[in-house]
């Protein structure tokens, strides 16, 4: 598979499609306030913008709308990880993780050598100056995704956590429109098929973000371990 052609399948599963899943409130609010004439030829009037001549404003909207979760997701990603120990790409080769041995934590500063000329702590200076360590290691990080790039599934697993980094990004949006969905089928539309199915996309959309730590620790540990064995069977 190209690199482009990744890239495109990136932006569509780990991007537009977290976009649409969270969004997906406005889009039934919309299909439902289109039934009246009025609210229906605005709406098709406003969709049928386009921009440079050929780009909706259905497009922009998701782009810009794309743009925007994956900030907010961001955010949860710096809280989860880079306000503490940092990604797990550079955890689980501190010496301080249990996750790999010792041995394996020598084998692999080894291959960083020999790959990258770069010589990484060890034990006794790893526990003297951790912080540094974190550094050379993450730095080693960012040399080891260009050298593995998207490997045999590196790609899929990274494909998968930002699925669901910017779906986390996503669900503040998606369960705010949702509420008002819910409100606006109760008190305006008088619709309960409306209110219902809002509210089910609320209760998903706070199940996602109670869950929200667990779900990208597990996703992030799953690409590390991914990216570590590829880069190591170089």
């Amino acid at each position: 598979m190209s690199s482009s052609k990744l890239m495109s399948t990136y932006e569509l599963y780990a991007r537009y499609l977290p976009a649409l899943l969270t969004g997906l409130p406005l889009i039934i609010l919309v299909f439902y306030l289109s039934k009246s004439a009025a609210a229906k030829e605005l709406i098709d009037y406003i969709l049928s913008l386009k921009f440079f001549g050929t780009i909706s404003m259905s497009f922009v909207f998701l782009y810009f709308y794309a743009q925007l979760i994956r900030t907010t997701a961001k955010a949860f990603e710096k809280h989860y990880f880079l306000t503490k120990r940092g990604f797990p790409t550079t955890y689980f080769m501190l010496y301080s993780d249990p996750t790999y041995s010792e041995a394996f934590k020598q084998e692999f500063r080894r291959k960083v050598l020999d790959q990258f000329g770069i010589s990484l702590f060890g034990k006794d200076a790893e526990s003297f100056n951790p912080a540094e360590a974190k550094r050379l290691l993450n730095d080693i990080t960012k040399q080891m995704i260009l050298l593995v790039g998207d490997g045999q599934l590196v790609g899929k697993h990274n494909q998968w956590y930002g699925f669901f980094r910017n779906l986390i990004g996503g669900c503040p949006y998606g369960g705010l429109c949702a509420m008002v969905a819910a409100l606006l089928g109760v008190m305006v539309l008088h619709d309960s098929a409306l209110a219902i199915g809002s509210l089910v996309l609320v209760l998903i959309y706070a199940g996602v973000l109670l869950t929200r730590r667990a779900i990208l620790v597990q996703h992030a540990e799953a690409y590390a371990r991914q990216l570590i064995a590829e880069f190591m069977s170089k």
